[in-house]
Order: C-alpha cells, then structure tokens, then sequence
C-alpha cells in the first residue's frame, strides 16, 4: 500500500513538473510572438510618423509658396 502511494505520488510529481514545464514554455512563446507583433507594429508607427512629417514639410512649403505668390500679386 505504501509502494502504491509512493508510486502515485511520484507520478503526481513528475505529471505536475512535466504540466508547469509545457506551461512555461507556452508562455515564454506566446509573450515572444506579443512582443514581435508589437515591435512590428512600432515599426510601422514609426514609417506612418516619417510619412506625416515629409508631407508637413510638403504642406509648409506649399504654403510658403502660396504667400509668396499671394503678396507678389497684391
């Protein structure tokens, strides 16, 4: 009966080891696969940001040029 507990007890360890082990690896990929789709994502933030400020820069040349133009007429 002792054997038999022992057994099952053991089993239990090796069952609660191999079951934390498995969940520890599912977690260190999933928060791997977080962290590439959020680095993948400031990535194009960032393309998005550079973008804004050329056509800022587009805009105020534009509008530099129209004043230009404005006060040579008037």
């Amino acid at each position: 009966m002792a054997e038999k507990a022992t057994q099952s007890l053991a089993g239990w360890f090796v069952v609660t080891f191999a079951g934390g082990g498995l969940w520890v690896v599912r977690r260190v990929f999933t928060n791997q696969k977080q962290i590439e789709m959020l680095q993948r994502e400031i990535e194009m933030r960032d393309g998005r940001r550079e973008e804004d400020r050329q056509m800022m820069l587009d805009i105020r040349s534009d509008v530099k040029e129209l004043r230009r133009d404005i006060s040579q007429k008037g």
